[in-house]
């Protein structure tokens, strides 16, 4: 549990940290197309989003043992494993 003072120097240390980067804000309308394309996923970056996935365990289990194939079970933090991003 944090204390009173733990939570003012974070809040002190997160203003301090807004400011500074307020400050290098400013980018160019004439770079924003450039730097768009360079943090823009790429063809065959996100191949994860080809996979036929499912969502069944039992459905999986079935398809697993009939192609010989593992499963993989992806859960996140006691979050529902198909939780929105």
């Amino acid at each position: 549990m944090l204390t009173a003072r733990t939570s003012s120097i974070a809040a002190a240390v997160l203003c301090a940290a807004a400011a500074a980067l307020h400050a290098q804000d400013g980018l160019p309308a004439s770079q924003f197309h450039s730097l768009r394309e360079l943090i823009r996923p790429q063809a065959g970056e996100s191949r994860w989003r080809e996979v036929d996935w499912l969502t069944s365990l039992h459905e999986a289990r079935l398809r697993a043992a009939a192609e010989g194939k593992p499963i993989l079970l992806w859960s996140g933090g006691g979050a529902p494993p198909l939780g929105g991003c």
